[in-house]
């Protein structure tokens, strides 16, 4: 016969606290979360071995009342709300009453606290579940939270924590996150007696990014540009990396919605769609974008952990967030620095075949039209003994330059105002092709290279798939084509910004591309970025100096100079500093 036993106190305790804490850094950020709540204007944080030795969170917001210690370590205890309806309407970062009863259940809590109109403090003490009971404590403003010995009544939970620096690096994490959305607090973190971020709430979010990141990522930051919409209650602030500053992982992007750190696929996502032609693959931007969303249009009671909640208007919250991050960059992309050599992200190499060398350069370095775009080549005469040619005018995010030659038949140097300039052939071209094929199809009347003869391409049937389902945008940006049977297609046309010796190769890469996913917002823009890669010229390829110079003249014109349509690097100067350093002349 099974018997049904009823838990004690404590192992229920153990159990819930195994859903709330899961580690040091999840009863950091309960911590700080009540602190925030209780209107902290300075919070420190100091640890010891990862936290699990010690976890000590003092603040000096309203405190707690000497009668009502007891009462908060009690589990589903809390001021946040009283009924279920106020669920709806929630405003704090706390409302389950679960986060010190849970705290208390795995470790020796203490706190020490002073209500904000009393005349003394108190404390209390509670042993892996046990309280101690309360007694008065001379206790000056706020409240002390120390947590010790963690886990250490549940083994089997510290197994599974990871060494004492990375759970560490988790803290510091957390605590940076909330240092950056709430830049009015003061935060402080201690590690093993070294402190390790400060921020002195006065200074603002950028001023916050300085002292969580450091002063050189902090200049690479820019604050979220306020939007108009029609939506009430909705907004998005915070701060966003510019493309020349990105990591591997999207551990250095948090997000906060109505002041609650979470998890959120969605959000990161619409972050990353905005930076889709400025960064390589794979690479991620930083930054901490604070989300605002009316209480009764969200759920965050979702998780015991309060990381995850749910929008009721998904698609709006996408496209609100991903229109204030792309309209941001927008406005700063070309107030951007160019990249020097020693701080430029690396690319990998672009494995591209040279192309034969019987093809016409000069037919690939589609130049755009003045007439068409309105743009007028700028043009400085440079004298000096090797009686170079003029170049054009700095404008935009390049200056002066003046091509000097190639190297590996794959980057043209130039030396600027400031030093030596390596610009990628392969990716400049890409960028010049991408804009200037998104500026024939917003044109309506793209302008097309006719086959003299149909060319018969054979598809596979995976790229007859891919064809049929992008043949509008395809169509729309100039190709012309009709099938020929047999997985074949006859291609009579394609856009004149990217005709070659082989556009039928083209066709075929480009579709490849879309089959792996594509690069762009939009199919007709992974179409477009793609159809530029293929149409531009290689790496390996030999140029002219006077095809370089058209080509940096070209790039020059270019909205989003710094990066093509994959995200990699156009450009990288070595200033003239570092090229005396590197010849110990300085």
């Amino acid at each position: 016969m099974t018997v049904i036993n009823r838990l004690s106190p404590i192992t229920i305790g153990k159990i819930a606290a195994g859903e709330v804490v899961e580690r040091p850094a999840a009863v950091v950020k309960e911590l700080v979360e009540n602190s925030i709540d209780a209107g902290a204007r300075r919070i420190d944080i100091e640890i010891v071995e990862g936290g699990v030795e010690l976890i000590q969170v003092r603040d000096d917001g309203r405190g707690i009342a000497l009668d009502e210690l007891e009462v908060a370590i009690e589990r589903h205890t809390t001021s946040k709300l009283s009924e279920i309806e106020d669920l709806e309407r929630i405003r704090t970062l706390g409302f389950r009453g679960e986060a010190l009863a849970s705290i208390a259940a795995v470790s020796r809590l203490t706190i020490q606290s002073i209500a904000a109109d009393a005349s003394s403090g108190g404390a209390i003490e509670v042993r892996y579940g046990v309280s101690r009971g309360v007694r008065p404590s001379a206790w000056g403003v706020g409240t002390s939270v120390e947590v010790r010995g963690l886990f250490d009544n549940v083994p089997a939970r510290r197994r599974f924590l990871r060494t004492a620096r990375t759970e560490a690096a988790y803290i510091e994490r957390v605590v940076g996150a909330h240092a950056l959305a709430y830049p009015e607090i003061a935060f402080s973190l201690s590690i093993d007696e070294r402190r390790v971020l400060a921020t002195d709430g006065r200074s603002g979010r950028a001023g916050a990014a300085a002292g969580v990141w450091g002063h050189s990522d902090a200049a690479q930051l820019c604050e979220i540009l306020e939007q108009e919409h029609e939506h009430e209650g909705y907004d998005v602030a915070g701060l966003v990396s510019l493309p020349s500053l990105s990591r591997a992982r999207r551990d250095r992007l948090h997000l906060f919605v109505n002041g609650r750190l979470v998890q959120s696929r969605q959000i990161a996502t619409a972050v990353e769609q905005a930076y889709h032609t400025l960064l390589m693959i794979g690479r991620k931007p930083l930054g901490c974008v604070v989300l605002e969303v009316p209480a009764d249009r969200i759920d965050v009671n979702v998780h015991p952990t309060k990381m995850e909640v749910r929008f009721a208007d998904e698609r709006l919250v996408f496209a609100l967030v991903r229109r204030a991050v792309s309209a941001t960059l927008a406005a700063e992309i070309h107030h951007q620095p160019i990249p020097t050599v020693f701080n430029a992200p690396l690319a990998p190499p672009a494995h591209a075949v040279p192309s034969s060398q019987d093809q016409s350069v000069q037919r690939m370095l589609h130049l755009a039209n003045p007439g068409r775009n309105g743009h007028q080549p700028r043009f400085e005469h440079h004298n000096d003994e090797a009686g170079a040619e003029p170049t054009m005018a700095g404008g935009g995010t390049l200056p002066v330059l003046r091509v000097l030659g190639q190297v590996a038949g794959s980057f043209i140097t130039a030396e600027g105002p400031d030093g030596l300039y390596l610009i990628d052939q392969h990716a400049a071209h890409e960028r010049i092709v991408f804009e200037e094929v998104m500026r024939e199809y917003a044109s309506r009347e793209p302008a097309r290279q006719s086959m003299l003869d149909p060319l018969i391409v054979n598809l596979t049937a995976d790229q007859l798939q891919m064809l049929e389902a992008c043949q509008d945008e395809l169509v729309a940006l100039g190709f012309d084509f009709e099938d020929f049977g047999a997985g074949s297609v006859a291609l009579r046309a394609v856009p004149a910004a990217i005709a070659r010796k082989s556009p039928e190769g083209a066709l075929v890469a480009v579709l490849d591309e879309m089959i792996e996913g594509g690069r762009g917002d939009s199919r007709l823009e992974s179409l477009a970025i793609s159809a530029a890669c293929h149409g531009s010229i290689r790496a390996g390829q030999p140029l002219s100096l006077v095809e370089m110079r058209e080509l940096v003249t070209s790039l020059e014109r270019c909205e989003s100079s710094l990066a093509c349509g994959h995200g990699r690097p156009t450009i990288i100067r070595m200033t003239a500093d570092e090229l005396a350093r590197q010849f110990s002349r300085r």
